[in-house]
């Protein structure tokens, strides 16, 4: 049987994985959501799908990349760099690089409906994280 210090170690360790997993998959399920254009159930009109697709994620700031459709919009995938992402120690800003995504917040809030969901989100995360750690 293992001492009282390994049983305390194991269970901290147990606890820190649970609550990374927790926090990432939170973070990644709003962001989904937020996504989700109008035509399946969203509240993200989709024209050109550029807004869509120029969804970005950063450690420590706010993300940066093309503001107009007119060039690229590959980015580094939000799970990405949700994996390099420390919830105890850094914070994580989710947000759209096209240069209408602020009037369209506005005017729709695809952000901000997601973002009233995050108790529900969590929720059902703990118990998706709960099963698998």
């Amino acid at each position: 049987m293992k001492d009282f210090g390994d049983q305390v170690a194991d269970f901290t360790k147990k606890y820190k994985k649970r609550m990374r997993a927790t926090a990432r998959l939170s973070v990644e399920k709003t962001a989904e959501m937020a996504n989700v254009p109008t035509a399946k159930g969203g509240r993200m009109r989709v024209d050109t799908g550029f807004l869509r697709s120029s969804i970005a994620a950063r450690v420590g700031g706010m993300p940066s990349g093309p503001s107009s459709g007119d060039g690229p919009t590959a980015g580094t995938p939000i799970a990405v760099t949700l994996l390099q992402w420390e919830p105890a120690d850094d914070k994580v800003y989710v947000g759209w690089t096209a240069n209408y995504a602020r009037p369209r917040e506005y005017r729709d809030g695809f952000m901000r409906g997601a973002v009233e969901l995050w108790p529900q989100t969590v929720d059902a995360v703990v118990k998706q994280v709960k099963a698998r750690i």
